[in-house]
């Protein structure tokens, strides 16, 4: 059990963050919290060996861990400048840094700055709150933040004639924006980005959507495309592999002779130089590779996110599909992020809508794949539950059976 250790002057939030953990307990978002006290002045919260010492009094030194400030004395910084301080100090967090417009939040990741823009701070304790609450429950930092400014926002919404239920955000609406290259006022606001400002990517045929095998040889490409499947992928985790290019060649004919919709993983420059049908990427990606040369050579392009902000992020480059992962346990690949569950699947479906298409990723095989499909997801992603099947065919057959859309939906 996680716990959760407030100092008695910040008893005022109880009131806040009680109903938040019930919210989560209800919607079974992470690991039950206990609720201590403490004479310290600043927040302790322990998890599993990791502990924040978080501090909103923008006095505290930083030097016992990291402090969450959202409160400055003026003149304040400009948005260039703390950019430049958070991205040097891994322990500083920004909250509620104000701007001619709105309030930006910002955090320290791997040498970098990120942030989130919100016309509309919304009201402060509620934001602390949910913060709080969310790294108690396991979010990542960057997910913590989000959630937060979330919920101060809607928060103030809901209480605005004086009365309102405090539950869990759930609408995209509440929720800020990354502030990426691609954000209508990255540059108005001084930020610095190191990515490319794109046009939205070619759109995917959601009637070829479904069952989404994933798969690490050409030839399974082309047997799952004789098999019926619409839409697969080539993940080569090797990028020396010595057949690397003729592979890649090989499924792009193979996808336009079944009609399929044949995805690269990773290698973009390739996928470009053979007219793929598209390319998926992951979160790291986006900073390196050439979205204005994939975009323009019409090819499709799917992004691979783990939770909230990547959600937020990848939208704002308009992609051909959102991935959501990963949702079990898998030993495919070595993943930094925890398995993100049914019920968080579900609420980040309902963050996303209809605006992209989502596939769900990550340990799904026959016997979870009905629960997923049941969040409204547009696909779902395989990979040993077909390729080490005793019978691929009749795996295919089956999840098919499955992975049906009621029309009315």
């Amino acid at each position: 059990m996680n716990a959760l250790c407030l100092p008695d002057h910040l008893a005022p939030l109880l009131m806040h963050i009680e109903p938040l953990l019930a919210a989560a307990d209800k919607y079974q978002l992470g690991e039950a919290v206990s609720m201590e006290w403490s004479g310290s002045e600043v927040v302790d919260i322990h998890l599993e060996g990791t502990t924040f010492k978080v501090a909103f009094n923008p006095s505290e030194s930083v030097a016992q861990g990291l402090e969450v400030r959202d409160q400055w004395i003026a003149p304040y910084p400009t948005l260039a400048e703390m950019q430049q301080q958070v991205a040097a100090n891994p322990a500083l967090v920004v909250c509620g840094l104000p701007t001619e417009r709105g309030c930006v939040d910002i955090w320290h990741h791997l040498g970098e700055a990120r942030a989130v823009y919100c016309h509309h701070a919304g009201a402060s304790e509620p934001q602390r709150a949910m913060l709080l609450a969310a790294l108690a429950l396991d979010y990542p930092l960057e997910d913590a933040v989000t959630l937060s400014r979330a919920h101060a926002r809607g928060y103030l919404e809901s209480h605005a004639d004086g009365y309102g239920e405090t539950g869990w955000p759930m609408a995209r609406s509440l929720f800020p924006r990354p502030l990426t290259a691609n954000h209508p006022e990255c540059d108005e606001l001084g930020w610095v980005s190191k990515e490319v400002a794109v046009a939205p990517f070619a759109t995917v045929d959601r009637e070829k959507l479904a069952l989404y095998p994933v798969v690490d040889t050409a030839d399974w490409v082309k047997r799952l495309l004789e098999l019926g499947v619409k839409t697969t992928q080539l993940r080569i985790k090797d990028p020396s592999e010595p057949t690397l290019p003729g592979q890649i060649t090989n499924i792009v004919e193979a996808g336009k002779q079944h009609g399929g919709q044949v995805f690269v993983n990773d290698y973009w420059q390739l996928a470009i130089e053979n007219h793929a049908y598209g390319v998926h990427l992951g979160q790291e990606d986006l900073e390196t590779a050439d979205l204005a040369a994939i975009q323009q050579a019409g090819l499709r392009l799917g992004l691979s996110t783990h939770g909230y902000y990547e959600i937020l992020r990848a939208a704002e480059f308009a992609p051909s599909y959102i991935a959501l992962g990963h949702i079990f346990p898998t030993t495919t690949k070595d993943m930094p992020s925890k398995p993100q569950g049914l019920s968080r699947l579900a609420l980040y479906q309902k963050l996303i809508g209809d605006a992209f298409p989502t596939v769900a990723i990550g340990g799904i095989d026959l016997s979870r794949a009905e629960r997923v499909w049941r969040t409204g997801v547009s696909s779902v992603a395989v990979v040993r539950a077909v390729t080490q099947a005793e019978d691929p065919a009749q795996a295919v057959a089956a999840f098919e059976d499955i992975l049906v859309r009621n029309p009315t939906e």
